[in-house]
């Protein structure tokens, strides 16, 4: 019986920095991966020195081999170029799809755009959707497509029906597809997000109080600040301009309140400037793109962790940040009241304002009912392995090999 066969498609590189969720869910998939299933990824490269474009390298992820092949280059992944990078990439893989084989493969696809160069292949193919397609008509989305949403759909539609399952992370998306194109309801199943325990768990008191302290030195905090942290994308989609009039909000109410933004992207200068205008610079601090590991770092020494969004999907940051004992104050957005148990691991707001989001974050600082233990609690449903689990199981169904 032939061996487990997965091939990957998206746009990234699985050694560089770019901040997205379909990244680390690129990235778990291979990591947690059984010994008997072999994956291939094609995506891009931001080192062409170390991974020539157009050919296969046998590479290691988290002590997991794989086959990788770049069909483009990137030089910096987290900034959003005049051509659609989907667009670019999708074209990169036309030009070297005869150095990719498909025999006793699974194709996955993390944008529908990707699939199109192996429109007319018959072999099994699976979707993910990692957001509601319907936030296209979303004022604030980056999405290029929302300039052009019946162009999407009409293309979506070309293309949907010729995969053998569709996944989706948000369960109104899942009902809104089986509504859509209702002879494919049977393919079409929600898939929650995960975190990884390995990387994103807590401190004990004293190791937190100890790396507490050091980075309050190192980044000239006072020792009796709070910490609000942000993780994300500096898109329009987190409304990160949001955030920092909520933090104004918190900022007057709780003087020894602090800032920290770890990511990039876009609207950079924009919060700069925003900051700026509030007269915050000494209470705000950009760290920069970071890796997984020093972004659970962070969470593991803050007080709270802040989400302002527009939409999502099910958010990853904040299951990693309750895994790491956090608590998480949110829009009502997306999936996270699977995972943000209002007033027990954090608080659920129904209005996305600065005031009442700010109060929300106030309401942790101030009180001490929202313990690691309830954070950490409200996860341990949704691990990368229980989750991963069902998908790898799924993939040994379809290709018949278990």
């Amino acid at each position: 019986m032939h061996r487990t066969k997965i091939l990957v498609f998206h746009q990234m590189d699985p050694f560089g920095d770019k901040i997205e969720g379909i990244t680390t869910f690129v990235k778990d998939f291979i990591k947690h991966a059984p010994e008997d299933l072999d994956i291939e990824f094609v995506g891009i490269t931001s080192n062409k020195g170390k991974r020539a474009i157009g050919k296969w390298h046998e590479v290691k992820l988290y002590d997991k081999n794989f086959k990788f092949m770049p069909t483009m280059f990137v030089h910096n992944e987290n900034v959003r170029t005049i051509i659609p990078l989907t667009l670019k990439f999708t074209l990169s893989i036309f030009m070297h799809r005869h150095k990719i084989s498909l025999e006793n493969r699974t194709l996955e696809f993390h944008r529908i755009e990707t699939s199109f160069p192996f429109t007319h292949v018959r072999t099994n193919k699976v979707l993910f959707l990692h957001e509601h397609t319907i936030d296209l008509y979303n004022p604030q989305t980056d999405e290029r497509w929302a300039k052009f949403p019946g162009l999407y759909f009409y293309l979506e539609k070309r293309q949907i029906n010729q995969f053998k399952k569709v996944f989706m992370v948000r369960e109104d998306g899942v009902r809104f597809y089986k509504k859509r194109y209702p002879v494919l309801k049977e393919r079409i199943s929600f898939i929650p997000t995960w975190v990884d325990v390995e990387i994103f768990y807590p401190y004990a008191e004293a190791k937190r109080e100890k790396e507490r302290s050091r980075f309050m030195r190192e980044n000239a905090f006072s020792m009796h600040d709070k910490l609000i942290l942000f993780v994300g994308r500096f898109e329009g989609q987190k409304d990160p301009l949001l955030l920092i009039k909520t933090f104004s909000y918190v900022q007057e109410m709780v003087p020894n309140a602090s800032l920290i933004m770890a990511g990039t992207g876009a609207m950079k200068d924009k919060i700069g400037q925003k900051v700026r205008e509030y007269n915050l610079s000494e209470k705000v601090k950009f760290m920069g793109a970071l890796p997984a590991g020093e972004v659970a770092k962070l969470m593991r020494i803050s007080d709270v962790f802040l989400l302002t969004s527009a939409f999502e999907g099910m958010p990853r940051s904040s299951l990693e940040a309750l895994a790491c004992g956090l608590p998480v104050v949110s829009p009502d957005v997306g999936e996270v009241r699977r995972v943000v148990k209002n007033g027990v691991s954090g608080i659920i707001c129904t209005e996305r304002t600065p005031e009442m989001l700010g109060d929300a974050v106030i309401a942790v600082l101030k009180t001490g009912k929202f313990s690691p233990e309830n954070c950490i609690h409200s996860i341990q449903d949704y691990t990368a392995k229980r989750i991963l689990g069902d998908i790898y199981q799924f993939y040994y169904q379809v290709s018949g090999t278990k």
